[in-house]
């Protein structure tokens, strides 16, 4: 094994990537291999934070998610011009999935959007009335889950058509067994651990080691996006049947408990729907 220098002494690792990012660096980082050779430095793409000059100077390895023109400066064609000519450039997946969550969309008003609900308080329906035709209606009547399911994971496999290691196919070995989302972005641990092996595979390293991965938690812990209980028996879903309870901020919910807040938060025109979950 190579020794550990100084991290003033090491070439740097930049990170561009949203919040699945944070994991990543830190399993690269507490890899023996990976830590002793790059110091990790995180920038969060979605907030456009500029990457300083000087760390953009010692970049020797450049690992990035997708973005593409409308995002301007942070464009990662732009980023890449910048990256000196003898660093490595990787490209890993911004995850996401609907699979669970059919009807998110980020056209809404809400925090975590669902275009379903959206329309049923937009009818005009009362409280009482949309909870019950969330609940009692049958969804797969009216939509097409199935072509849904498909056309999400379309979009994925186009996104991760340049990416150094692919996350599709293992979603859909074990989506209907485990749950490998928290919320449509927020991978669970078999799918972070399953990137950082790649990246490090993209390097020649070895995968992450044993007690590493033992010691891995999963870091999106305080919020699960409740599963609707007829999307989850559509699938054929190992979980999310009616009873089941979801760590909403620390309380537990079912679906019913969080459509009823959904709905009640977008009736009284809350715009805050995180902070309304957090005291509700």
């Amino acid at each position: 094994m190579p020794p550990t220098l100084h991290p003033s002494c090491r070439p740097l690792c930049i990170i561009h990537a949203n919040c699945q990012g944070d994991p990543l660096a830190g399993l690269l980082a507490a890899h023996p291999v990976f830590g002793g050779a790059f110091e990790v430095r995180r920038y969060t793409n979605y907030e456009r934070e500029p990457i300083a000059e000087e760390d953009m100077a010692r970049c020797r390895l450049f690992i990035y998610q997708h973005l593409g023109e409308k995002w301007d400066d942070h464009a990662s064609d732009r980023l890449l011009a910048r990256v000196p000519g003898e660093a490595v450039r990787l490209c890993i997946p911004n995850m996401l999935f609907k699979g669970y969550w059919p009807f998110w969309t980020n056209r809404s008003t809400m925090d975590f959007g669902d275009s379903f609900l959206d329309h049923l308080v937009d009818m005009g329906l009362s409280e009482a009335e949309a909870l019950h035709v969330c609940l009692k209606g049958d969804l797969a009547a009216k939509y097409d889950l199935a072509a849904l399911l498909e056309a999400s994971l379309d979009v994925e496999r186009g996104k991760e058509g340049n990416t150094v290691v692919q996350t599709v196919p293992l979603v859909l070995e074990h989506w209907r067994t485990e749950r490998m989302f928290a919320t449509i972005n927020h991978p669970g641990c078999r799918l972070l651990l399953h990137v950082a092996d790649g990246v490090l595979a993209a390097l020649d390293m070895p995968p992450v080691p044993a007690d590493v991965r033992t010691a891995f938690t999963m870091p999106y812990d305080d919020f699960e996006l409740p599963i609707h209980p007829q999307v989850a028996a559509f699938h054929r879903l190992a979980f999310g049947d009616p009873g089941a309870r979801y760590n909403i901020y620390g309380r537990p919910m079912t679906y019913e408990d969080y459509a009823r807040r959904y709905i009640a938060c977008r009736h009284g025109g809350v715009g805050n729907f995180i902070g309304y979950l957090q005291l509700v």
